[in-house]
């Protein structure tokens, strides 16, 4: 969380707290004593409390409340193709993937796992970059080989970046550097809120 973002939660409790200790002791007729004051601010730290706790884990989805913070929910899972510049034994570059990119976001937290036919990638270091007055909106990830899903045990890493294309459907698109010095173009769309497990499963659902 940024340092702007941490300063308008602090805003905004503050603000919230007093409004609603305010309030109790108006409506409640309580006074100005010091037991009825304590009482006043712990109701409004506990509404301030609750408020965040909603807030966090579903009220930034909400169109009104997200507007607290420039937060895009791209949960779900995307489906598109993937275009490498990686070239087999006979010379030729292989032909664009089936692609899948699926998506486990929260407020805090946002992680990936992709899929071709033949691999799983799974992140391990993922950055979204916002600026709502510039259109910035950018998602970057490292991603490992997941290496419980196939017998090929060897080490494969890499990094993606792409860009929100917001809209219906909303695309990603962007660029990715691996291990193995390939490097290529994925686009994406979004297909459905559902998480998958596997490249198979991607398949049916976006059928």
């Amino acid at each position: 969380m940024k340092k702007d973002e941490l300063k308008l939660i602090i805003t905004i409790s503050v603000g919230m707290s007093a409004t609603f200790a305010i309030a109790y002791l108006l409506f409640m007729d309580r006074g100005l004593a010091p037991s009825s004051v304590l009482r006043g601010l712990n109701a409004g730290l506990s509404v301030t409390t609750i408020f965040w706790v909603f807030y966090f884990s579903y009220g930034w989805k909400i169109p009104l409340l997200k507007e607290i913070f420039y937060r895009p929910d791209i949960n779900g899972t995307w489906s598109g193709s993937l275009e490498s510049d990686w070239i087999d034994e006979s010379g030729k570059r292989i032909e664009p993937l089936k692609f899948h990119i699926v998506i486990r976001q929260s407020f805090l937290r946002i992680h990936f796992t992709t899929f071709t036919e033949g691999f799983t990638g799974v992140s391990y270091s993922e950055t979204f970059t916002l600026n709502k007055e510039k259109g910035v909106k950018n998602i970057a990830y490292l991603f490992r080989k997941d290496t419980t899903q196939n017998h090929d045990k060897s080490v494969q890493e890499g990094a993606t970046e792409l860009k929100l294309i917001e809209g219906k459907p909303s695309i990603l698109q962007g660029k990715y550097w691996s291990s193995r010095k390939t490097n290529g173009k994925i686009v994406v769309e979004f297909i459905s809120r559902a998480h998958v497990d596997s490249f198979e499963q991607a398949i049916k659902l976006k059928k």
